[in-house]
């Protein structure tokens, strides 16, 4: 290819006055910069060559959205898209190569939009800045984006919890920057469920989240379900730059820039104005507030160290008026508030061009404390006051024994202090809770045949309740079919999750088990063209260990605990559940001007009760599907937007007589989980533009939230005040604005 060399060197002080396009250049496998590497504008002859240091920069670009090519000899050419290039503001691309450790024989190696490592080959998704930013329905929040996915079931706008093939909302895992996080949500609940529509992270902090839930390798460990990889941006080194931001809910800011040659830093602060609109948009009928503040701190001495400090706070709460609580039916009125934060460090440290390093220590703490009343009596219902700390280390060695065979070791530790002081369903509780979790992991990495792509791991978890040593093994075969045939990729794994804390806190006996999941997966993926990509899969996932209340003679609950964490005394690790499903995704990334995704999936989520009768789980709603489509005919604006469609959830019969006579909600629980709400469907339509003025640029977007009004209905309940049963709905029609402005 010819190239017209702009420039061969990025320099760390950079003044602009026009567009460009600059960014970094390294090895995935050992992280060191590659000189030479060829990047070129697609659609032009324009292109530059990377320095010593991997940086690049192409400049005098007119403003709009290109897509660059990116190619270095014995490496997978990578093609980026939706570069949005404009006046005094510039992303910095930190582009990650993949060796080529073989030919395949008899297969075809195209450019692709969709990077994919020969030494990495879990499946996983991954959406940058832009996708997040611009995703229709999203409110830029993380969960309600990869609840497009058909792995992935939404419980609805109110929450923000993620139902992963059938599993619970606390069965996923996130760290940022190889930094353990406790939970990306606000208004955590005590049974384990978010109570509102915000999340903890500022997805404008977010470079790039890799989600993994078709299996996860033996780096990440004591979830069930999925772990999500999230990278934040490091700061502008060039020159300052801010933006503020008011939209869904809040309002924000973020400042980023450099206080030396190689420190960075990028921080934000949002605040809430939820409470204003809440009765407005029908936000679960609370009144939710929130504020956080993130930041990070980069340190980059040389090539081969680098070092970051990375900081995260959170407060939310949801009160409940009296009043309002009556107005509806309601039975109990109060608040929940949470306060949480983590601190983070970690080094990432090459030792040669064949082996780096990761570590990290994260302290995190959060006050969770709650008070609801019964409207009828103002007796306490429910009240929780309980303190949480975890400590957190992870080590993780990459290294290369060749260009065909690579690996991954090390270790992680983690320590939760709870201190709890609740009553929650009669149940009280003023106790210690005290768990360490020690593990060791390690995954091989090698090809096989000239054909297979083979990844064998195993991690070995050891914690302080049990004294055991449970072993996960894991592993991930991708099989490379003939010319345009596509891939095969086959991935079978164990995995363990503590049972609650809660429950060791109340248990009379100390037997509860870490419950565990046996899961494996068949993929066919194939790539339909360099920007659109075909994949189904059929899975099948098996728990054992799960908690469940004991059954005995005067009362039993049948709930599966891990859907919703309800409290009893008398729990036992006896719970058996499996999830089966088919999952198609198909994926189109803006190459020009268009972009789309469907996604969709029929699955059946059951467990045995204490009877040995098999129920549906909480979410068992038993297909899902989501159409994502936008169109950008020119830089200015772009229009998108999103339907959602899943089966019913499932929800037991209220005895409505039996409710009466006794003055509180009855259920037939011979008929748990045997009806359903009915069927969901929801459109949420956007429209977006973006002007370049002398002083920066504006980006301003209008959305339309349930866009024809759906009556969805979340579940019924029982009320004191009305001796009726009466039903929770999602959001009703709700237009969303927002705006921002980088200067």
């Amino acid at each position: 290819m010819r190239y017209f060399i702009i420039s061969l060197a990025l320099s760390p002080y950079l003044a602009f006055s026009e567009g460009i396009i600059s960014g970094n250049i390294i090895d995935k496998t050992n992280q060191l910069p590659l000189e030479g590497s060829n990047i070129s504008l697609v659609g032009t002859d324009l292109g530059v060559i990377s320095d010593k240091d991997g940086n690049f920069s192409i400049s005098e670009l007119e403003n709009g959205y290109y897509s660059i090519s990116i190619s270095y000899i014995g490496y997978e050419t990578r093609v980026i898209s939706d570069i949005w290039v404009r006046d005094k503001a510039y992303e910095f691309l930190k582009v990650e190569l993949n060796r080529t450790a073989i030919n395949y024989e008899g297969v075809i190696v195209t450019q692709s939009y969709f990077s994919k490592s020969n030494l990495d080959q879990y499946n996983t998704v991954n959406f940058n800045n832009d996708e997040i930013r611009r995703a229709p329905g999203a409110g830029q929040e993380i969960s309600r984006i990869l609840n497009a996915l058909p792995s992935v079931a939404s419980v609805g706008e109110n929450r923000q919890d993620m139902l992963v093939r059938g599993g619970g909302p606390t069965e996923n895992g996130f760290v940022i920057d190889n930094i353990y996080i406790p939970s990306i949500s606000h208004f955590n609940n005590p049974d384990g469920r978010s109570n509102g529509p915000i999340g903890l992270i500022n997805t404008e902090m977010v470079d790039n989240i890799e989600f993994f839930s078709n299996g996860f390798p033996a780096e990440y460990g004591n979830k069930l379900s999925s772990y999500g990889n999230i990278s934040y941006r490091d700061g502008k080194k060039d020159s300052p730059a801010a933006n503020i931001s008011i939209g869904m809910g809040g309002a924000g800011g973020l400042l980023e820039g450099s206080v030396a040659d190689d420190i960075t830093f990028i921080g934000s602060y949002r605040r809430s104005y939820l409470d204003i609109i809440s009765d407005a948009i029908n936000a679960g009928g609370g009144l939710p507030s929130y504020g956080d503040f993130q930041g990070k701190l980069k340190y980059n001495p040389s090539h081969y160290d680098a070092y970051t400090i990375l900081f995260i706070n959170g407060n939310s709460l949801y009160e409940r008026e009296k009043s309002e609580s009556q107005s509806v039916g309601e039975n109990t009125y109060g608040s929940f508030k949470n306060n949480q934060n983590t601190l983070g460090f970690a080094h990432r440290h090459i030792w040669n061009e064949n082996a780096y390093s990761n570590t990290s220590f994260s302290i995190s703490g959060q006050d969770a404390i709650a008070t609801f009343y019964e409207n009828q009596s103002d007796t306490i219902s429910f009240r929780t006051n309980d303190q949480y700390k975890t400590l957190n280390t992870r080590q993780l060695n990459h290294i290369r024994f060749n260009d065909l065979a690579g690996g991954v070791f090390g270790f992680e530790i983690k320590n939760r202090n709870l201190d709890y002081d609740f009553l929650l369903n009669a149940v009280e509780s003023k106790s210690n809770v005290s768990i360490t979790n020690l593990s060791s992991f390690f995954t091989m990495q090698s090809i096989l045949m000239n054909k297979a792509l083979i990844s064998i791991g195993c991690r070995a978890n050891w914690n302080s309740y049990e004294k055991d040593i449970s072993i996960a093994p894991r592993i991930n075969i991708d099989l490379s079919l003939n010319k345009f045939w596509g891939n095969l990729i086959f991935n079978s794994g164990r995995y363990f999750q503590n049972p609650p804390e809660k429950y060791l806190s109340v248990v009379n006996h100390n037997d509860l088990k870490s419950v565990n999941t046996f899961q494996h997966s068949l993929t066919y993926e194939k790539l339909i063209t360099r920007s659109t990509k075909f994949s189904i899969s059929i899975y099948e996932k098996h728990y054992s260990n799960a908690p469940m209340m004991e059954g005995n003679q005067m009362f039993t609950d049948p709930t599966f605990l891990l859907d919703e964490l309800r409290t009893y005394k008398n729990i036992i690790s006896n719970g058996k559940a499996k999830t089966n499903g088919i999952e198609i995704l198909l994926e189109k990334k803006r190459a020009i001007n268009f972009y789309g995704l469907i996604g969709g999936s029929i699955y059946n989520s059951v467990y045995n009760d204490q009877q040995g009768v098999e129920r549906s789980r909480n979410n068992n709603y038993g297909y899902l599907l989501n159409l994502v489509g936008g169109y950008r005919p020119n830089p200015k604006w772009e229009i998108s937007l999103r339907w959602s469609l899943f089966g019913g959830r499932p929800y037991t019969k209220v005895d409505l007589e039996s409710s009466n006579y006794a003055n509180e909600e009855v259920l037939f629980y011979s008929q748990f989980n045997e009806s359903k709400t009915p069927i969901y469907h929801n459109l949420f339509l956007r429209y977006e533009r973006r002007l370049s003025m002398k002083y920066g640029n504006i980006i301003t977007y209008f959305e339309f939230w349930n866009a024809y009004n759906r009556r969805n209905i979340e579940t019924y309940f029982w009320s004191r005040d009305k001796q009726d049963i009466l039903d929770t709905t999602y959001f009703s029609f709700i237009p969303v604005g927002g705006i921002e402005i980088e200067f």
